[in-house]
C-alpha cells in the first residue's frame, strides 16, 4: 500500500533566479493534524496485515458445504487472523456460481454489516456511518494449500432523505471470483472504522442465487 504522509514543518523555499531582488516564497505544510494523519495511516496500515493471506494459515471459524450461511457475534478473534473469523466452504454450488441472461445481480457469496447503524437523530451520524467498515479476503485451496485469490473492503454510505437520512451498511461480493465445485476460504472483519484498534461489529456471509428482472 502507498502511503502519502504530511510531515509536520515541512516546507520549501523559492527563489527567483533572475533577480535576487525578489524574495522567496515559500509553502510550510506543517499543523497539527500532521501527527494525528501518521497515527492513523500506520492504524490502517496495520489493519489491513491483520486480514490477509496469514489467515490461510487459521483454522476455519466454520465449514460448509455447497454455500455459506453464517452469521458473527459482535466480538471474535482468530490465532493467525487477527479480528477476523474464517469460514470454509467445499463443493461450491452452482446455484451461486451463475450469472444468467437477465439478471440484475449475478450469483454470489457477499460479507455485509449485520450491526446497528447510526440513526439521523445520533450525533456525528454521517461521519460514524462512512466509517463503519467491512473487509473480507478470499482464497481457493489447491491441492492441500489455500492460495489467495483477491481481497475486497467497503465503508458505509450515508443518504440524505428530505429532512432526515439513513445509513447504509458496507458489503462486499464474490461473484466471479467463485466457480462451481471448488473449495473456497473467505476471512472477514466488519469494524466500527478502519483501524487494527477498532472494534469488531456483527457481519453476516451468505451465498446468494441470482436475481432476476422482474417482468
Amino acid at each position: 500500500m502507498n502511503t502519502y504522509r504530511i510531515v509536520n514543518g515541512l516546507g520549501f523555499v523559492c527563489f527567483s533566479v533572475a533577480a535576487l531582488a525578489f524574495a522567496g516564497c515559500a509553502v510550510d505544510a506543517g499543523d497539527d493534524d500532521s501527527l494525528l494523519d501518521d497515527v492513523v495511516e500506520e492504524d490502517v496500515d496495520q489493519a489491513e496485515q491483520a486480514l490477509g493471506v496469514e489467515c490461510a494459515n487459521a483454522a476455519p471459524t466454520a465449514t460448509f458445504v455447497g454455500g455459506i450461511n453464517y452469521s458473527s457475534p459482535q466480538t471474535y478473534n482468530t490465532s493467525s487472523c487477527y479480528k477476523g473469523v474464517v469460514l470454509d466452504v467445499s463443493s461450491y454450488s452452482s446455484l451461486y456460481a451463475q450469472n444468467p441472461s437477465g439478471s440484475v445481480f449475478p450469483g454470489r457469496t457477499t460479507v455485509e454489516w449485520a450491526d446497528s447503524l447510526p440513526a439521523f437523530e445520533d450525533a456525528d451520524h454521517e461521519a460514524r456511518c462512512e466509517s463503519t467498515y467491512v473487509a473480507a479476503d478470499l482464497f481457493e485451496k489447491v491441492g492441500s494449500s489455500w492460495i489467495h485469490k483477491t481481497s475486497k473492503e467497503s465503508l458505509g454510505s450515508w443518504t440524505p432523505f428530505f429532512d432526515g437520512g439513513f445509513c447504509a451498511g458496507p458489503a462486499v461480493s464474490f461473484s466471479s471470483e467463485m466457480q462451481a465445485g471448488k473449495t473456497y476460504r473467505i476471512s472477514a472483519s466488519a469494524r466500527s472504522y478502519k483501524g487494527s484498534s477498532a472494534p469488531t461489529r456483527k457481519l453476516h456471509v451468505e451465498s446468494l442465487q441470482p436475481v432476476k428482472a422482474p417482468r
